[in-house]
C-alpha cells in the first residue's frame, strides 16, 4: 500500500474503539489483481473504458463512475453465481446493486465511442520521414 494512503481516525466514529487507532482507506489500485473478483472488476472496467473511447480519454469523474460500475458488476456476478449454485440470495440486495449499476452506466453513457487514432504531429512527421527514407533507399 502506498505510504501516502489516506488515514481515518477510528476513535471519532461511533462504533470504533477508543484507542485512537487509524484505518487506511483502500482503493482498487491496492488490490491483489490475482483474485477472481479483482480480475472480473478490472476486466469490466477496461471494457467499459474502451467502449467510451479509452481510459486516457475519460475525465476523472467518468473514471470514478466506470470504477463504481465495474465494482458493482463484480458484486452482481457474485450474487448471480450464488443464486445459480442454489445458495440463498437477498433479492433486494441484488436489485439494489443492479439498479445502482444501471444508474451509473446511464450517467456514463450507453453508446460506444470511437477511439481517437489520429497520430500527433511528431509521430505523423516521423512516419512520413521514414516512408520517404525507405523510398530513397
Amino acid at each position: 500500500m502506498p505510504a501516502d494512503a489516506d488515514l481515518i481516525d477510528l476513535g471519532s466514529t461511533p462504533n470504533a474503539s477508543r484507542s485512537g487507532a487509524k484505518a487506511r482507506l483502500r482503493t482498487l489500485a491496492d488490490l491483489d489483481r490475482r483474485t477472481a473478483a479483482a480480475k472480473a472488476t478490472f476486466e469490466l472496467r477496461n471494457s467499459i473504458a474502451s467502449d467510451l473511447g479509452g481510459i486516457d480519454r475519460l475525465s476523472a469523474m467518468q473514471r470514478e463512475l466506470v470504477d463504481g460500475a465495474a465494482l458493482l458488476g463484480a458484486m452482481i456476478k457474485d450474487l448471480g453465481a450464488n443464486y445459480l449454485s442454489g445458495d440463498p440470495v437477498d433479492l433486494s440486495e441484488f436489485m439494489a446493486l443492479t439498479n445502482a449499476q444501471r444508474r451509473l452506466l446511464a450517467d456514463i453513457g450507453l453508446e460506444r465511442k470511437a477511439h481517437d487514432i489520429t497520430p500527433d504531429i511528431a509521430t505523423f512527421m516521423a512516419t512520413k520521414a521514414a516512408e520517404k527514407a525507405g523510398k530513397a533507399a
